[in-house]
């Protein structure tokens, strides 16, 4: 039985223009190895990172809740969501939000260093991959306003969704959500001004009448922004919808604005 996840990759057709590309990076590569993006001694292994730099990624060894990925002592569902399931129906996020990838997300989101959008993706790619998430429709992102997306430059989620729509052969619909105002930083609210601060916040700009939807964001901290919109795309029609984030927070854990 094929595996619901299998390489969307293509090999590009071999006519003479791709091969004079393909020899001339296989040369490329042999002159000047890449190195690590971390340690920047040891050379490239696995997607921009060495062999030590790739192990030593603070993964979650720890069983995690079902729904929101909080780490637990056993496998099941935590307390919160027992109490209230968000409106997403299942969560990945294999990484704690710590060194060094708590620099390498700042890096891509801030300083746009773009090169560590591909080791991020290749995370959470395995992740889905292990734990045998089911093959959504479609892949979107978590959005910005123009006005912050202006500002900063990027969409680091919509960028590290790419890699994952090519590494998955799964389609993106980048312009499926659009964030309609500035809201305040999540963590810092207690839980009833987190749901008037993201109240109206988001618009889903097509239907999806009984597809399965997965939304894509590098840090998970309360869940809140992401049980808004997994609220707008089942309004919206979808019949499922996980979240895929690469990294999360400690319950205390305090982020940069």
């Amino acid at each position: 039985m094929a595996h619901p996840f299998s390489s969307g990759i293509q090999i590009p057709p071999l006519n003479w223009e791709n091969f004079i590309r393909m020899a001339g990076r296989t040369a490329l590569q042999w002159m000047t190895p890449p190195y690590c993006l971390l340690c920047h001694d040891q050379p490239d292994s696995r997607n921009g990172l060495c062999h030590d730099c790739w192990h030593g990624l603070p993964f979650i060894r720890d069983p995690q809740c079902q729904y929101c990925a909080r780490a637990l002592s056993r496998p099941g569902i935590c307390g919160q969501c027992q109490q209230r399931r968000p409106a997403y129906d299942s969560t990945i996020a294999p990484l704690a939000y710590e060194d060094p990838v708590n620099e390498m997300l700042c890096a891509l989101k801030y300083r746009q260093h773009l090169s560590f959008a591909r080791p991020i993706a290749s995370v959470m790619v395995d992740a889905a991959i292990t734990q045998r998430q089911k093959r959504p429709d479609k892949l979107c992102a978590v959005p910005m306003t123009s006005r912050a997306l202006r500002k900063r430059g990027l969409n680091q989620s919509v960028f590290i969704a790419r890699f994952i729509s090519r590494a998955l052969g799964i389609p993106l619909c980048a312009s499926l959500l659009k964030k309609t105002r500035h809201t305040d930083q999540q963590s810092g609210l207690s839980a009833k001004h987190r749901q008037s601060n993201l109240a109206g916040a988001f618009l889903c700009m097509r239907r999806l009448d009984g597809q399965h939807v997965v939304l894509i964001d590098d840090i998970l901290t309360t869940g809140a922004t992401a049980n808004e919109i997994s609220k707008i795309l089942k309004t919206a029609g979808a019949a499922r919808v996980d979240l895929w984030a690469c990294a999360r927070t400690h319950p205390q854990h305090k982020l940069l604005n």
